[in-house]
């Protein structure tokens, strides 16, 4: 997420504010992504508050408002962004958007692949999907073909939301999740669907967090807190 505050436009023709790249096909090789491209780019957040424009300016200018990329496994599904053909991207007026970061901490989190995943909000049919870190790694002339299992999720972070997270294989045991985002009330509830009957518990801050209780009015465990 790139934060901008208090911005100063002058003469900005149409919607030529920005403009976010698709991730390159090139990038879909063993050298660098694997199988796909890497998705950074159609996960990227620019957020602007307290902008001014002055002389020619786009057709959506307003004080605050976000750019998110052209990822059709998102933002068609964000009601307040309108897509720019000239950006690639959607303009939004949002604060509960953000970036969900999340990353395994097994001790195969260098060498196991858990991608493609897929981040589904239930009641849409959003499917953002995700590919893990690129290889960065090189052994003289060849890539180490290391890549780390961390993965970041452009986010719709409104109360009461429900997300399913798909792994394409065995979710790591252990992970660490990280939400940034525009608005203190941003809040969801992640669900995983594990093969094994294994128990999990949840640590914030190096404390365990107590079991959420059963909510007898919506028939599923509460909110957890």
């Amino acid at each position: 997420m790139i934060e901008f505050y208090d911005t100063k436009f002058t003469d900005i023709d149409g919607d030529a504010l920005a403009y976010l790249m698709s991730p390159p096909e090139s990038w879909a090789n063993v050298k660098d992504c694997g199988n796909f491209p890497c998705t950074a780019p159609l996960n990227a957040l620019l957020t602007f508050e307290g902008t001014t424009f002055s002389g020619s300016r786009p057709r959506w200018a307003t004080s605050d408002f976000q750019i998110i990329a052209n990822n059709t496994g998102f933002a068609p599904y964000i009601d307040s962004c309108v897509p720019s053909e000239d950006m690639n991207a959607y303009v939004c007026e949002e604060d509960k958007l953000g970036v969900l970061l999340f990353e395994s901490e097994d001790d195969d989190m260098k060498d196991r692949s858990l991608q493609p995943i897929y981040v589904s909000k239930q009641g849409t049919e959003m499917a953002n999907k995700l590919n893990s870190m690129m290889d960065h790694v090189w052994d003289g002339f060849y890539s180490g073909q290391i890549r780390m299992s961390r993965f970041g999720s452009v986010f719709d972070g409104s109360r009461g939301s429900v997300y399913d997270l798909t792994f394409t294989g065995t979710p790591a045991k252990k992970m660490r999740f990280l939400l940034n985002g525009l608005s203190a009330s941003m809040g969801a509830t992640l669900r995983i669907a594990y093969p094994g009957a294994e128990s999990r518990s949840i640590v914030k801050d190096g404390s365990i967090i107590e079991m959420n209780q059963w909510n007898d009015a919506n028939q599923q465990y509460g909110e957890v807190r």
